[in-house]
This record gives structure tokens, sequence and C-alpha cells, in this order.
């Protein structure tokens, strides 16, 4: 158990995690746990996830999380209405640091 507590202390000061706010890291795992039960994500998803949350407050989470280098937010080009949300490079060196 400490070795595991050891590892995730010493992976949350390393950048990119060292970066974020307890709220912006926990939408980012959220937001892959979601992913890998769907395989997609929206910007709806996202305002889902903040449950208490403005749907305001949610999306500045989301645009943090962007200006950070961990998601991209992209026209859906079949529905020009909605976002496809989706992880960048560096979210994906994350999870695979903690697969």
């Amino acid at each position: 158990m400490q070795n595991l507590l050891n590892f995730l202390v010493a992976l949350r000061r390393l950048p990119p995690l060292s970066q974020l706010t307890g709220d912006e890291e926990r939408m980012l795992f959220e937001l892959r746990e979601l992913w890998a039960r769907r395989g997609a994500l929206t910007v709806a998803d996202v305002y889902d996830l903040a449950t208490g949350k403005s749907a305001s407050t949610a999306y500045r989470q989301l645009v943090a999380l962007r200006d950070k280098g961990l998601l991209d937010v992209a026209v859906n080009e079949t529905d020009r209405r909605r976002r496809l949300v989706t992880f960048t490079p560096a979210a994906e060196k994350i999870f695979q640091a903690l697969a």
C-alpha cells in the first residue's frame, strides 16, 4: 500500500499533473473512466460529470485542461452542434504510466 501511495505522490509532483487543481485532476480521470466505457466524449458529458457545479464551472475546468495540453475539443463534423473531447498524447502518457 505504501509503495502505491509513494508512486501516486511522485506522479502528481511531475508536470502536467503538478499544474492541475484537485477538481481538474478529478475531471481528467473521471473523463477517462467514462471514455473507457463509451469510447467517445462530448462537452455535454463534461457537464454531466460536474454534479453539484454549474455548467460554467465545468466548462472552465474543461478549458483549463485544454489549455494545459491534456484535452482537445473539436467540432463534430457529422453534427456541428456537438463538440467532441479527446485526450492529447500528454494525457495518454499519464494514463499509460498508471496502467
